[in-house]
């Protein structure tokens, strides 16, 4: 970043912290219309990558005939699991196998959940994205993490820059989890506006901040700002 081009800043909303329960609830049963849902949302404000990971997650702890035919059926679509732990079973899904999936939990029983409350199963998908501006209908050019100078901004791989989304599909609940990068001058209104209007949540107004470049240069400091969507 040359001396007289000031280093960039940019306004995130971060939903939801860890801290806050990790991901919005989404008021949808239905697996299929929860996933509708999404993939309208990511049409409508975002371009994503081909990084994006899918994969089905079948927890322990449920009803033993419910989980074995559920196990059954994951393995006829999907084939051998790809991880195996205490929690659960984890398999890779394809993208052209998504429609498997969401078909595998809306099997009959798969109403299910665990003994804790936990959705049975679950498709979750996990992608980094950039927003799109809804004055062009392309991601923002100036919004990159290149021109962040690839900042980290957490040990979890977010990056100033780089948006990120993770949609978690359940047979009996679903949640989204967001971290949006957004312009942080006379654009960040409308864009905070148009993501209101399409994404199938409520967004916070606690979660949003301002992130600076610290006073040596050498990375950025963020501030708590109020949601650009109050008032």
């Amino acid at each position: 970043m040359t001396a007289d081009r000031p280093r960039p800043v940019v306004v995130t909303y971060d939903g939801l912290p860890v801290s806050s329960g990790g991901a919005h609830a989404m008021r949808i049963r239905a697996p299929r219309d929860a996933w509708r849902a999404v993939t309208s949302f990511v049409r409508a404000c975002a371009r994503t990558n081909d990084t994006g990971v899918y994969a089905l997650r079948l927890l322990r702890g449920g009803p033993a005939e419910v989980t074995e035919r559920l196990r059954d059926l994951a393995a006829s679509r999907l084939g051998g699991p790809r991880a195996q732990d205490r929690i659960g079973i984890e398999w890779r899904v394809r993208d052209g196998a998504v429609d498997d999936v969401l078909d595998v939990l809306a099997t009959d029983g798969a109403g299910a959940v665990t003994e804790h409350g936990q959705p049975l199963a679950s498709l979750i998908w996990d992608t980094d994205a950039a927003l799109l501006d809804p004055a062009t209908g392309e991601p923002y050019s100036d919004i990159t993490a290149e021109a962040f100078g690839g900042f980290a901004v957490d040990g979890y791989g977010r990056r100033l820059g780089v948006s990120g989304i993770r949609a978690s599909i359940g047979t009996t609940a679903s949640s989204l989890s967001l971290w949006l990068n957004l312009p942080a001058d006379e654009r960040l209104g409308r864009a905070a506006h148009h993501i209101e209007e399409h994404v199938p949540i409520r967004l916070s107004t606690k979660h949003w901040r301002q992130w600076l470049p610290t006073r040596d240069g050498s990375g950025y400091r963020s501030v708590k700002i109020t949601s650009p969507l109050a008032g």
